[in-house]
């Protein structure tokens, strides 16, 4: 753009040149000389521009945009100048391909298959620590580069491996590896990219079978909720009845309760028991289960009106939530009434966090979401079906000995834990 400007200014400055010529050699030296000094300011700019640019390029290349590590463009340069290095200590070069990646992608798509890679980059990364450099090669393979004897490369080996084992309840990971000691085994940047890759190839045939673990044929059989103090599901159902919604309605209602956290297979195990604030990365994956639900539904079971639901299951009533960040009445009535009793039976539910919240203090902060994450009008209706659960009052004998109230009975089913 710099350069583009001054070029149109130099017949601009020919013109007003020959106009002032008149006035004196004087002043057409002073704004010649200043001409040739904005076009030099300028060639400055635009050059100081292109290398920056070039010089973010560069970087963009040698960085993987998935995972955030070091490419294999860059893992190319650095192995270039390892094998040129004849002072260099002995290094490992190590090739990681995730069997079970692909059909992960196939199931869940392919935004979940990106965040299930950053995760995995983010683990190997900091599993080899200072013991090597990682890269991200092509689809579902990691490369490692470590220098040292055999103890130090067999442990990095070891503890990357680690690193990329992973499953949930709807898939497993597993790492082939191969490996090649430089410069012993290969000279050239080719002979050691060949050489890992036969390797690793042949590995994964000798484990064929190891992450075998398809994704359940019955996918709602293999949606267990977890052990809660309700059943979410009757429980929607009974608010679902007390606001007269239509029985083919209610039917969605009660199929996207039970279904609701479906797309949960698709997370790691570890994820899913992460008792403490999630990190960014395995955050993405809390994210993409709803997404990852619908898909399953839609795909595997024509449930395309269920899965619009389990989709947006964890939107709030004020715009804040994912993944479309759909607020008010926007957000499916179904889900909405879902989402009070989930948040009622979160709070009543033990977690490994805490103990149950009490009916008083549950009611409390049931309350307080009301206009931010829920319905205010379906809060109200919900603690009308709950009322029977507040804490009865106490009679007391004339000699001062209480007795307690019985319970009564809920009008919806518990579920067992």
């Amino acid at each position: 753009m710099p350069v583009f400007v001054g070029v149109l200014l130099l017949p601009v400055m020919a013109v007003a040149l020959g106009l002032l010529n008149d006035l004196g050699i004087w002043v057409v030296a002073v704004l010649g000389g200043a001409t040739l000094g904005a076009l030099v300011a300028l060639a400055g700019v635009g050059l100081i521009s292109a290398s920056r640019s070039l010089r973010r390029h560069e970087q963009e290349h040698l960085t993987d945009a998935v995972t955030a590590l070091p490419s294999s463009d860059r893992m190319l340069r650095d192995l270039a100048a390892v094998l040129a290095d004849r002072r260099q200590p002995r290094a490992v070069l190590s090739l990681y391909v995730l069997d079970g990646l692909k059909r992960y992608n196939d199931a869940y798509g392919r935004a979940c298959g990106d965040a299930l890679l950053s995760w995995l980059g983010h683990k190997l990364a900091d599993a080899v620590g200072e013991g090597g450099i990682v890269y991200r090669m092509r689809g579902g393979e990691f490369a490692v580069l470590a220098h040292g004897d055999d103890e130090a490369t067999a442990a990095v080996r070891h503890s990357a491996a680690a690193a990329l084992r992973e499953a949930g309840e709807g898939f497993v990971i597993c790492p082939a590896v191969g490996e090649a000691v430089l410069p012993e085994e290969a000279l050239t940047v080719s002979e050691a990219l060949k050489l890992i890759d036969h390797r690793a190839h042949a590995h994964l045939q000798a484990t064929k079978g190891e992450a075998e673990h398809q994704p359940p044929a019955d996918v709602i059989d293999a949606a267990r909720p977890p052990a809660s103090e309700y059943d979410i599901a009757a429980l929607a159902l009974a608010v679902g009845h007390q606001l007269d919604i239509a029985p083919a309605a209610l039917e969605d209602l009660a199929a996207a309760a039970n279904l609701r956290d479906i797309g949960n297979m698709a997370i790691p195990t570890v994820v899913l028991g992460h008792t403490e604030q999630l990190p960014e990365d395995e955050w993405r994956f809390i994210q993409l289960h709803t997404l990852v639900g619908e898909r399953l539904l839609a795909t595997n079971f024509n449930m395309e009106e269920v899965g619009r639901v389990v989709r947006s299951s964890h939107e709030r009533w004020d715009g804040t939530g994912y993944p479309d960040g759909l607020s008010g009445e926007a957000i499916p009535l179904e889900l909405r009434i879902i989402a009070c009793c989930d948040t009622w039976n979160a709070m009543r539910t033990d977690r490994p966090y805490r103990k149950a919240l009490s009916y008083e203090v549950g009611r409390a902060e049931l309350i307080s979401a009301s206009g931010t994450q829920l319905d205010p009008k379906l809060i109200d209706a919900l603690l009308e079906l709950v009322a029977a659960e507040a804490p009865a009052p106490r009679l007391v004998s004339p000699d001062g000995a209480g007795a307690p109230q019985p319970r009564l009975e809920y009008g919806f089913a518990r579920q067992a834990c």
